[in-house]
């Protein structure tokens, strides 16, 4: 089904790009580097910059003067975008150099654990000289405590630092918040399905129309989906995941790709049962990255996160990387972000992420912080799925 279609679009893709050179490159899984292999790292190098008993100041500059100091670096910003779908990379891309086009940045797109286990491999590789980038903006937030025990982060508060949510930043400046993603909302096409009958909640996906009718990215192949998951397990038993099963789901790898097949919308419009894919749902797809798509609210357990960032202490653009997080916190790119839902800033936080009824906003950075948990539950969803099966969603959308 969607996974045939899938590898159609791919071949699209190659043969739209016919007589380019390409390089096929592996990328390192998220266990490719010893657990101590940081740590021996450091102590071959020594700490970069170990945090003093007290935190840094408030930034107290505009962000234009930010900008003036940002211009006197020379090189290029190197940011780790945590993502899987290309439109995630070209918004701030485009955002940040409309704003400040004299500094050079480029930004590598991949999904966070890809992305921090690169950062892991350089420090361990340069003996702490270089983590590979200098800004990292990820979901597997689990990583940060760590990175800022082994003195590998540069604090830094932003300007609108008192506005963030204490919940979502590290106290002394390592790392921050920067907006909150969701999971757990359905997905689905207006043109073609009447919201009034689409599901209430998960158990209403079990009932006999939605057979052959729901896409959702594989969990044991994203943590987030992992983590909504578990909440979902833990209210219906596991037993609802095997359930689930006998309505011949359609998995898919990418949290973007449940709702790109569903809006059919750029390589997806050219799949031979486009209007197929327009009549099915989703509850594990962000919706942030495409148009031509509708979105109800959940009614049942849903997962949120902070996507994070942070500064490596080896940078050597650090104004350059402190202009960058203060843009992804600035006015203009919170409004863009928060849609007047959910933000990590009380100005722009709209529906109070704090005050939800039944819902617990840090639950997600303390499951990831678990490893051997995560683990766990990743293997006995995998039992019954299978290994995630399909293209990189990074290089398909």
């Amino acid at each position: 089904m969607v996974r045939t279609f899938l590898i159609q679009v791919s071949v699209i893709l190659i043969i739209s790009s016919l007589g380019a050179a390409t390089v096929a490159t592996s990328r390192p899984g998220p266990h490719d580097l010893d657990d101590d292999a940081p740590q021996a790292a450091i102590k071959a190098a020594g700490r970069p910059r170990a945090y003093n008993s007290r935190s840094v100041d408030i930034e107290n500059r505009t962000i234009d003067e930010i900008y003036n100091a940002a211009m006197k670096e020379q090189g290029t910003l190197r940011v780790s975008w945590g993502g899987d779908v290309q439109a995630s990379k070209n918004d701030i891309m485009e955002a940040f150099t409309a704003r400040f086009p004299n500094i050079k940045v480029n930004i590598t797109l991949d999904v966070s654990k890809y992305l921090d286990s690169s950062a892991d491999l350089a420090y361990n590789s340069t003996k702490g000289k270089d983590n590979g980038v200098d800004v990292t903006v990820l979901q597997s937030v689990q990583n940060f405590p760590r990175w800022k025990s082994q003195g590998r982060l540069l604090p830094y508060k932003v300007a609108p630092w008192n506005d963030i949510q204490p919940e979502f930043v590290d106290p002394d400046g390592a790392y921050t918040g920067l907006y909150i993603f969701t999971l757990g909302d359905t997905v689905y096409n207006s043109t073609i399905t009447n919201n009034a009958t689409l599901p209430k909640t998960y158990l209403d996906c079990l009932l006999p129309e939605w057979k052959h009718r729901i896409v959702l990215t594989y969990p044991n192949d994203d943590d987030a989906v992992l983590f909504l998951f578990k909440g979902i397990t833990e209210k219906y038993g596991f037993d609802y995941l095997q359930q689930l099963q006998q309505q011949n789901v359609s998995w898919v790898r990418g949290t973007a790709t449940p709702s790109i097949l569903i809006a059919g919308t750029g390589a997806a419009a050219y799949l031979p049962n486009v209007a197929q894919n327009a009549g099915m749902i989703s509850f594990a797809s962000s919706s942030a990255f495409t148009s031509g798509i509708a979105v109800q609210l959940s009614n049942d357990a849903y997962m949120s996160w902070p996507q994070t960032g942070a500064i490596f202490a080896t940078t050597k653009m650090p104004e350059s990387s402190r202009l960058f997080l203060s843009f992804l916190m600035d006015d203009q790119w919170q409004e863009i972000v928060s849609q007047g839902r959910f933000a990590t800033r009380r100005k722009y936080d709209g529906e109070h992420i704090m005050q939800q009824k039944g819902h617990e906003p840090t639950r997600y950075v303390k499951f990831m912080s678990d490893r051997q948990k995560v683990e766990e539950f990743r293997f006995q969803i995998e039992k019954v799925l299978g290994t995630a099966q399909g293209i990189d969603p990074v290089e398909l959308w």
